[in-house]
């Protein structure tokens, strides 16, 4: 079907149910931001392929409403088709719950799948809808009915994470959150997060690409803990680690079966910015219920001294890996014409080299010239460029190994490059060099510090619309929280031990992007009169190249970072390297 007639049936069912107006949101069951092609909605009745959006659909309107990243991209991908696009996180933005209100009569019926939307978001969508006396209606999995060939559930294999890559036990792991409903004087708490449950069991599994997790649900009791996840996908080993450690296994769809059991006195917490509104619903009907954030994501978030020399570890396995690429890729393009999607699966394949490497963390961003002025473009086959002896190509990628995840972006130089392409690739570097080097009070947020990667840029009035960092998982997603660092604000400090990209960019539409990217971990620096102050150790190992740069824009501060990051790429990275590749790399990493 097109999307148009994908439209048109959705139309009738919402007619048969007597809706005015349908949201098809972009998340799953368990608030996911990447997911299992079974809950890919968003995409099927949009065509949009972006991380974030929601879509909704009334009698006569369609919409897509997206930020600042996916401007580009959603143009091209809804041309042809119905559905309009409302830009988010632009001044005099919109979003669809306003837009609903302002657009619907009073008594219409706003119909959502109480399964993919969290309970914080319907709690809002009701408050904003009830004022013009709009009903909002349950109504999971409308789309069902007409998408015939959609895939079932994935069904790939849970594996253990040995101790020695994890760091801490799941028993203290578990004591931890019993500790919790102690203090709470609660029954049970229920996690639906796939990250979150996968830290807390020491597990592993492939149900969603580049995510390291496995569907499920969990709840942990005063006593003992329920793991709710397609039995079959347990080996026996699994399942003896799990049950020695007061685990019971229960099957996925048995969740409100395992709450009818229960006493109705039962007190439950759960984070109900994640939880699902269906979940939450027939739970509150049962139960007391307290909403409280998950202890979970804090934890996961600070990584112990094992996970952070995993990270370290990783980093050097990608830096080889990295370098090994754009050796090649120099070499190769004085020979012969290489696409985007090509470049893009060397580079996987040189990653896939390294015994504990996994798998990539996302899909490569490839992008060469005009293309990587879109933030997240995906290069198709057939449809990708080639990559020519000159002008600028940005190359966004990781890695999942067993003991860590990896991000990093670099933007090189083919071949010459014009005076307005030296200085933003310079002024995107001093962003980030900045951010490298900055010291703060310890309790300070991610938006605190926002500005230093900003201001090279604000400088010379330009800017980019997505955030400068966000938190990455230990061998989990690739963007976690709870840590950011953007401009909105967000009250969670950035604290020792937490792993956070360093990644400002800048976008030229239509002529080129460029953006530069390291991990970096937060740690302490030092305690005086003045309090206590933290710093970030950079941890990601791969040259700049410097023939893209105006010297004489980077200050002293700024030359220093950069020969001694570069002493530091080369001394570490050397000893995996041929001698061609060892020699070429010397002249990467010379000092300037």
């Amino acid at each position: 079907m097109t999307i148009q007639e994908k439209i048109a049936r959705l139309r009738e069912i919402m007619e048969r149910e007597g809706l005015d107006a349908y949201i098809v949101s972009g998340t799953d069951p368990h608030n996911s931001e990447y997911l299992p092609e079974a809950w890919q909605q968003r995409e099927w009745i949009s065509g949009f392929t972006g991380s974030f959006g929601t879509v909704v659909i009334t009698k006569d309107d369609a919409g897509l409403w997206t930020d600042t990243r996916y401007f580009i991209q959603a143009e091209k991908q809804l041309a042809g088709t119905e559905i309009s696009l409302h830009k988010l996180r632009v001044p005099g933005a919109v979003d669809y719950p306003e837009w609903l209100s302002n657009t619907l009569q009073a008594g219409c019926r706003v119909g959502m799948d109480s399964f993919c939307m969290s309970v914080r978001d319907v709690e809002h969508l009701k408050e904003v809808l009830t004022v013009k006396n709009i009903e909002l209606v349950g109504k999971p999995d409308l789309l069902g009915e007409i998408w015939l060939d959609r895939p079932g559930l994935p069904i790939s294999s849970v594996y253990l994470l040995e101790e020695r890559y994890a760091g801490e036990s799941v028993q203290n792991k578990i004591a931890t959150i019993q500790a919790k409903l102690q203090k709470c004087q609660a029954d049970y708490f229920l996690f639906s997060c796939l990250d979150e449950i996968a830290w807390l069991f020491n597990i592993r599994c492939h149900d969603i690409a580049y995510n390291p997790v496995a569907i499920n649900y969990a709840v942990v009791g005063r006593e003992k803990s329920y793991f709710f996840i397609k039995c079959s996908k347990l080996p026996v080993e699994v399942i003896s680690s799990l049950e020695s450690n007061q685990v019971e296994i229960r099957d996925y769809h048995h969740l409100f079966l395992f709450f009818d059991e229960l006493e109705k006195s039962s007190h439950f917490l759960a984070d109900l910015h994640t939880l699902n509104y269906a979940v939450y619903n027939h739970l509150a009907s049962n139960f007391k219920v307290t909403d409280i954030e998950s202890p979970i994501i804090l934890n996961k978030a600070i990584k112990n001294q094992v996970e952070l020399e995993g990270f370290r570890k990783a980093c050097i396995k990608d830096g080889v890996a990295m370098t090994r690429f754009f050796f090649w890729l120099e070499q190769e393009l004085v020979c012969r014409p290489i696409s985007e999607t090509e470049a893009a699966e060397k580079l996987s394949e040189l990653r896939a080299n390294c015994p504990d490497y996994v798998s990539d963390s996302f899909h490569t961003i490839s992008a060469y010239g005009k293309n990587a002025a879109l933030p997240h473009y995906s290069a198709v086959p057939g449809k990708d460029v080639v990559l020519k002896n000159k002008g600028l190509y940005l190359v966004d990628s990781g890695g999942q190994y067993l003991y860590g995840t990896t991000d990093i972006t670099r933007t090189i130089p083919l071949g010459e490059l014009t005076q307005q392409e030296k200085e933003d690739y310079t002024l995107v570097l001093k962003g980030m060099i900045s951010l490298a080097r900055c010291v703060f009070p310890k309790g300070t947020t991610g938006a605190n510090i926002d500005i230093v990667a900003r201001q090279p840029l604000w400088n010379k009035m330009m800017n980019y619309g997505h955030g400068t960092g966000h938190g990455v998982g230990h061998f989990l997603c690739v963007h976690e929280g709870p840590q950011d660092i953007r401009q909105t604000w967000r009250a969670q400090a950035i604290l020792p031990g937490m792993v956070t990209s360093d990644e400002p960019g800048m976008y030229r539409e239509g002529q080129h992007g460029i953006r530069h990217e390291n991990l970096i971990v937060c740690q302490e620096a030092g305690k005086n009169e003045f309090g206590e102050w933290c710093n970030f150790e950079t941890i990601t190992l791969c040259y700049f190249d410097v023939s893209g740069m105006l010297i004489d824009l980077l200050s002293e501060d700024d030359k220093k970072w950069l020969n001694r990051y570069h002493a530091q790429v080369f001394d570490k990275l050397a000893p995996y390297l041929t001698e061609p590749e060892k020699v070429w790399l010397q002249k990467k990493t010379s000092k300037i």
